[in-house]
């Protein structure tokens, strides 16, 4: 139990580990693309207040130069306005008078704010003309009197290659997360096959041993159990009637452990036995009338045919069936239904509506030896899941809705391209 655990701790573990390294490089991304995404946009403020100083400079050298640096900083429109927006001078794409009230104002630095168009990637900047030398703060901003503001300087900057640099940023970063988000995901799978692949192989490990172990057992206990059974057949002939119920105990614990020890010898020896065409539905309805509990059954009317040992495939059923009965409460009826999907399988459900088993069982359910009854073996379930397998098949429990246990049994039909799953439980 402690080693399962620890097991259990490690996978955990490993999951944790793997989910934080990809978590903290993703928070790494994120933070790597709002740093460049700041970065632009820091780029292309400075660009326009450097754009500014041009400008302003290139106005007091006269008009020539002017067009010149317009030209050369990218700038698509100018205009020079009185306070109240008339235009004093206006080139390119400005505005013949200026909608003041659109843009913003900004009474702590005496400018107003620019204002991005993101459809069509324009950039649209108003400043005050300060008179050289003049601070922004003796002017008393008051729009009452306008008189006392300054002109106004418009200028519009086309930034398709600043918003193409952001959008490639952008880009490469949900690629890089779109990445990193597929590598996790296989990075996990990778780790939970890896985790399977090992608990495989030492469960192959464990019953290799088991089976070394198991074969001495056998053959030690049967000895001593024939020699057990022969002297209780006589003891039946030969005592007197006050002691025949302890001797009827003594014959039928015996015979319990004569049966574990046939089914252990069935667990160790070649599970796919004689296979040979057998008629799954039929089967079942032959088992169906030894159970005393009512078992409603659900097959197709044309024989459902496998390739399957006939003893193997009787046991298989008998035991699904056995279990379902012993969980089920009351009168609680099993229902048993045989479906075929379109990859030619028969899909054997077997539903009751005992207590159900909780998350643990349903890991250890198939382990050798492991039962949730007070009487049972644990080797039942090992012994028709090794069958089932042989045989190309697969199974599987689960709850079912409103209260039960779903046992779902996989088996190739003659000619069936390959064994799968395919759950369809009620």
């Amino acid at each position: 139990m402690k080693k399962r655990q620890a097991r259990e701790k490690g996978r955990l573990f490993g999951y944790v580990v793997i989910t934080l390294c990809f978590s903290a490089l993703m928070i790494l991304a994120i933070v790597l693309s709002s740093l460049l995404i700041s970065t632009e946009r820091l780029r292309r403020e400075n660009a326009v207040e450097r754009a500014y100083s041009n400008i302003i400079m290139a106005m007091n050298q006269g008009e020539n130069q002017l067009l010149q640096t317009l030209g050369d900083e990218g700038v698509i429109g100018f205009g020079y306005y009185s306070p109240t927006g008339y235009p004093r001078y206006v080139w390119g794409d400005a505005y013949q008078r200026l909608p003041l009230t659109s843009f913003p104002e900004s009474y702590g630095t005496g400018s107003y704010i620019s204002s991005y168009n993101g459809e069509t990637r324009v950039l649209e900047s108003v400043r005050y003309a300060f008179p050289p030398g003049v601070e922004p703060d003796r002017f008393l901003l008051d729009r009452a009197d306008p008189m006392v503001f300054p002109d106004i300087i418009y200028v519009s900057f086309d930034t398709s290659a600043s918003a193409a640099t952001m959008r490639l940023i952008s880009l490469l970063i949900a690629v890089l997360l779109s990445t990193l988000c597929v590598l996790y995901i296989i990075a996990m799978r990778m780790f939970k096959q890896n985790w399977e692949y090992r608990e495989a192989l030492r469960m192959q490990e464990n019953l290799v041993s088991l089976g070394q172990a198991a074969r001495t057992l056998t053959h030690e206990i049967k000895n001593p159990l024939s020699a057990i059974k022969l002297q209780v057949a006589l003891l039946k002939r030969e005592s007197p009637p006050e002691l025949r119920d302890d001797i009827a105990l003594i014959d039928s614990e015996t015979r319990r452990l004569v049966a574990l020890t046939d089914k252990v010898s069935d667990f160790l020896r070649n599970p796919r036995g004689n296979p040979c065409n057998t008629d799954l539905a039929e089967t079942l309805r032959s088992l169906v009338q030894l159970f005393s509990h009512r078992i409603d059954l659900s097959v197709p009317d044309e024989p459902a045919v496998v390739y399957f040992d006939r003893d193997r495939l009787r046991s298989v059923l008998e035991n699904l069936l056995k279990n379902a009965v012993e969980a089920s409460e009351d009168s609680a009826p099993i229902e048993c239904e045989v479906t075929k999907d379109g990859r030619k399988q028969y899909h054997v459900f077997i539903r009751d509506r005992g207590s159900g088993l909780d998350a643990k069982d349903l890991r250890k359910i198939f382990d050798p030896f492991y039962t949730t009854k007070i009487n049972g073996s644990g080797i039942g379930l090992s012994i028709t899941r090794q069958f089932i397998e042989a045989a190309g098949g697969s199974i599987s429990l689960y709850p079912r809705a409103d209260g039960g246990t779903v046992a779902e049994a996989v088996i190739p039909s003659v000619g069936a391209a390959r064994p799968g799953r395919e759950r369809r439980g009620k």
